[in-house]
Order: C-alpha cells, then sequence, then structure tokens
C-alpha cells in the first residue's frame, strides 16, 4: 500500500505529463544460449501506436492484446539478454508484475535467481528515475545483483493489456 501511495504521489507531482520517448539503438552482443531469445527493442517510427490509449493522465497505458505481447521483456527472463536504460525499459502492468518478473529473472548462468520470491524484488528498488520508457511513464530503477555483475533494470510499469490490473 505504502508504495502505491508513493507512486501516486510521484505521479502527482509530475504533474501527468507525459511526452513520448525517443528510442535509442540497443546493441546486444550476448549471443543466445537454452530456448530463450534477445529480447530485439521496440522499433521507433515516429509515435508509437502503443501509447494512443491513455484513458487516465495519471493511470497506466491500455494496450491490445496484440501490443501486450510485443512489450520488451516478454518471454525474455535473462538479465544479459535484456539490457535496459530510462528509454528501453522492461514493460509491464503494475507493481505485482514488476515484481514478479524481476522474481524470475535469472541471472548470466541461465539458473541463479537473484530473488527468492517477488517479495524479496523490494530490497533492490533504487527508486524511480522520472519520466521515460517508450510511452513517458515513471521508470522504476532496481539494482539486480548477479555473480558476474550487478544490472540496472529500468521497468515501465504503465504499460496494460486486456485481464491486466494495474494496483
Amino acid at each position: 500500500m505504502k508504495k502505491l501511495f508513493a507512486l501516486f504521489v510521484v505521479l502527482a507531482a509530475c504533474g501527468g505529463s507525459q511526452k513520448p520517448a525517443p528510442q535509442p539503438e540497443i546493441s546486444n552482443n550476448t549471443p543466445p544460449s537454452g530456448t530463450e531469445t534477445t529480447a530485439p527493442p521496440p522499433a521507433n517510427n515516429g509515435p508509437d501506436p502503443m501509447c494512443a490509449s491513455h484513458p487516465d493522465e495519471l493511470g497506466p497505458w491500455v494496450l491490445t492484446a496484440d501490443q501486450m505481447s510485443q512489450r520488451y521483456g516478454t518471454g525474455v527472463h535473462e538479465l544479459a539478454k535484456v539490457p535496459t536504460t530510462k528509454e528501453h525499459t522492461i514493460e509491464v502492468c503494475g507493481v505485482p508484475a514488476e515484481n514478479t518478473w524481476l522474481a524470475t529473472s535469472v541471472c548470466a548462468d541461465g539458473k541463479t535467481h537473484p530473488y527468492h520470491s517477488p517479495m524479496d524484488v523490494e530490497q533492490s528498488r533504487a527508486g524511480n528515475v522520472g519520466e521515460g520508457g517508450r510511452c513517458g511513464g515513471i521508470i522504476d530503477l532496481y539494482k539486480v545483483q548477479c555473480p558476474e555483475k550487478t544490472y540496472d533494470v529500468y521497468i515501465d510499469m504503465n504499460l496494460c493489456g486486456p485481464g491486466e490490473s494495474f494496483m
């Protein structure tokens, strides 16, 4: 509840001004292993259709089922294969999905989980870094400890599809 209240305060303090953010090119030199593939960056072809439906200035962007399946980070959980920046984020819907995505992530060996459960995730939250991502939402930063390195994982929890709950 504290985190949701803090999120509301942050969103209110930002005045709800949401600007589309440019998408940087992300290079990924990590060769694929196992069955996961490297997550491709979103295309930068002008205004992003995923950002078209934003009915409540302080709420999430509403996605179609097809758009939901195209969020960056969907289906890829090896941290080395989903590089993120403030402008190029993991995209999920709400705090529980953010925590679940991180709790199911794995380090470069494909086996080591940096967290024991979704409840352990909050210990690595560095805070929010302001507006960013595909649609200009408030972005959270996590410092995720793995044996090989500490990953900076930027997450946009403001992209919600059918059947998902932001709260």
